[in-house]
């Protein structure tokens, strides 16, 4: 085997034009002749006047070669470093002979695509193109090799003879704004413009034996804030493919205005041909109304009275993210139904779901703060320092339970803090809103609406005599051992006791200690607020947080613990045989089931039901730190469990094959999900779980 530099010269094809018409909503123009020749220019592939160009930089091929009739096959890309002499674009690349053979077959094509299966290539006509003023995207152009060179040795030289495999569309839109910078413009058609072609350029007749493939009906044209002049001319290239008779829509994106048109041709032509430019106008497309987006927040300063805002689950272009709802669930709210993120980051006003909570900023009731008016009424939290219970929902006044300090990080999630009650609105666990002593892990984010200023920030009221003051603040320290956290704090005068909070985790008492125990590793917050005993003298106040840091705890852990599940006691209410189980236990472990319930008293069989070779599964999964430690599964009397454990999603040799009991045990610090793991179906009328 020997590898060698070869010359390969790339040899423009001469390609006709031809001129195709449509009554007058389609002027089709005489297009002069497309010449592909390999000229030097100061761009990538172009057309300028009746030339198609080479770039003096930038431009490569790919080179396939056949040693003999294919027991060798061989690929090489040609190299940035050419050089365009006599018209001619001359690359070099690296050729690699073959001891012994007698025969070598040469194709090539543009542009540059590795494929690893040289025999047969496919390539696509993009969707998503981006056009200079005066050219199509050199990026969705395709050159193919006419006709295979052969020879019975590598020569120095190779001459190509390329076709032009794309249909060019030079296309004239009036009625734009002038002025208005043009984001893109969509070419959409039944005759579906966008696909891919398939050839073999080892083959004689290259271009007759390709395949095309119609597969899409849009073509994006990103114009990148082109300023509009009303007479505005976009370039794209497209299957070769034929119109007439059918429709197309164009649509048009600016920064101020969206523009539309739907142009029947039904009696009329217009055909896009291969290596030929139609060149049609469309006129008078007609303006509409700009549908308001919600924007993602980057900048608080960007929070003002009188702006309509959101709350969302996600900063990333999402068809699944969720917003806060004006649906309660118990003392929380839940998430609404589904909305698209779309990949500028912004929310259509018109897609929001129903059930979605739709905010006016205005001015909170106390300094520094803001309220947020749904229809429903204003955001507010409450804690219930008595019963330990938090809720969140709408109340009709704007109070200071209604008032939130609002900040945002570097990475643009936000943090809204209720001052009277020292809690936070809480994307808890991803899965609803609540009122919490912390902010947790999983974020939200605010998408808004600029709105007038509606209202200047409302001035507190001044209480009457006695003048109420707010306690003195306690001076904490937090101190963890193993997993036990230990604060202290100087006692206040005129406090009747203090509510410490740990985490998640909160406690009031009368003494200047407490402790939280059995706490995972990690680091906290801790804060102390001082609970006055004659409240018309004073006002809670809260420590300055302190920070406590938990290791890991022993090998051995901590106490070991048990939830025992029998069915059908334990099975929660509403749930009807044959009808999907849902979430069976919530605490320390989340145990939730995808299968369905099943209830047959004759023959004493009341169970969750996982049928086989289903996606349907039973998960148990670790929460607040805690480590499952072992699952026990328990078949009615006649029934059996076949089902295979998968840990972290990972699944492990552990199978349990057409048994009475399922027993897993282990460590894991996330899920287990048990899934089918044969031909049988599984039946469990109890669940235990340890945990420590």
């Amino acid at each position: 085997m020997k590898k060698l530099v070869y010359t390969l010269t790339a040899i423009a094809a001469l390609l006709s034009s031809c001129v195709k018409s449509a009554d007058e909503q389609i002027v089709i123009e005489k297009s002069s002749t497309v010449t592909i020749e390999a000229l030097a220019a100061e761009s990538r592939t172009y057309i300028e006047g009746t030339e198609i160009r080479w770039a003096e930089r930038g431009e490569q091929l790919n080179i396939i070669y056949f040693a003999d009739e294919s027991t060798t096959r061989r690929q090489s890309a040609t190299h940035e470093d050419y050089t365009i002499t006599n018209n001619c674009a001359e690359f070099t690349a690296d050729i690699t002979t073959t001891d012994g053979a007698t025969k070598y077959t040469f194709g090539a094509f543009y542009p540059y695509a590795y494929k690893s299966t040289t025999s047969s290539v496919n390539l696509t006509v993009p969707q998503e193109q981006t056009p200079t003023e005066s050219s199509y995207d050199p990026k969705a152009d395709i050159l193919v090799s006419e006709n295979p060179v052969v020879t019975e040795s590598v020569p120095s030289k190779i001459s190509f003879k390329f076709a032009r495999m794309v249909a060019f569309a030079q296309m004239t839109i009036e009625g734009i704004g002038e002025g208005e910078k043009i984001e893109k413009v969509v070419f959409s058609s039944p005759a579906k413009p966008a696909g891919a072609v398939e050839f073999k350029v080892h083959e004689a007749a290259t271009v007759e034996n390709a395949k095309w493939y119609n597969n899409y009906e849009d073509i994006t044209i990103n114009l990148e804030g082109r300023v509009a002049t009303g007479k505005d001319t976009v370039w794209f290239t497209t299957v070769p493919t034929d119109l007439s008779g059918s429709t197309f829509t164009v649509t048009v994106i600016t920064d101020q205005s969206n523009y539309t048109k739907t142009v029947d041709l039904a009696g009329k032509t217009l055909t896009f041909e291969r290596a030929d430019v139609a060149v049609f106008t469309v006129k008078d497309v007609v303006k509409q109304e700009k549908p308001q987006v919600y924007k993602l927040m980057t900048d608080l300063s960007q929070l003002t009275a009188g702006d309509k805002v959101v709350f969302c689950t996600k900063k990333v272009a999402s068809s699944s993210a969720k917003l806060l709802s004006t649906v309660e669930d118990g003392t929380a709210l839940k998430f609404s139904d589904s909305v698209t993120v779309t990949d500028a980051l912004e929310i259509e006003e018109a897609a929001i779901p129903a059930n979605a909570a739709q905010f006016v900023v205005e001015a909170g009731a106390t300094a520094d703060t803001f309220a947020f008016k749904a229809a429903e009424g204003y955001l507010y939290g409450n804690y219930d320092s008595e019963n330990w219970s938090n809720k969140l929902s709408f109340k009709a006044d704007k109070d200071a339970e209604a008032s939130w300090q609002v900040t945002m990080s570097s990475s643009n999630y936000v943090t809204l803090y209720n001052t009277l009650h020292s809690r936070y609105l809480n994307n808890y666990y991803g899965s609803k809103f609540n009122f919490a002593g912390s902010q947790g892990t999983y974020y939200y984010y605010i998408y808004y609406i600029d709105g007038a200023a509606t209202e200047e920030p409302e001035t507190p009221v001044v209480p009457e005599q006695p003048v109420v003051t707010p306690l003195e603040a306690p001076v904490v320290t937090a101190t963890a051992t193993a997993n036990t956290v230990t604060v202290e704090w100087t006692a206040v005068e005129g406090a009747k006791d203090y509510t410490v909070v740990c985490g998640e985790q909160s406690v009031t008492v009368t003494a200047t200690t407490a402790t939280f125990e059995n706490v995972a590793a990690g680091s906290y917050k801790v804060t102390v607020t001082a609970n006055p005993a004659d409240e018309t003298l004073h006002v809670a106040t809260t420590s300055t947080a302190v920070e406590v840091v938990v290791e890991d705890a022993p090998a051995e852990g901590g106490q070991p613990q048990t939830i025992t599940l029998a069915f059908p006691a334990d099975m929660p209410a509403g749930v009807s045989s044959g009808n999907s189980v849902g979430t069976i236990y919530s605490g320390d472990v989340i145990i939730s089931s995808t299968g369905s319930w099943r209830t047959n008293n004759t023959e004493g069989r009341d169970c969750i039901y996982i049928g086989r070779n289903t996606s349907n599964d039973l998960r148990i999964e670790a929460q607040n730190g805690k480590v499952i430690t072992k699952v026990t599964l328990t078949a009615p009397v006649g029934y059996q469990i076949d089902l295979k454990a998968k840990e972290n999603d990972t699944y492990t040799t552990t199978t349990f094959a057409t048994t009475s009991v399922a027993e897993w045990s282990g460590e894991c610090k996330s899920r287990i999900v048990f899934t089918p793991a044969g031909a049988s179906h599984s039946n469990i009328e109890s669940i235990t779980v340890e945990y420590k």
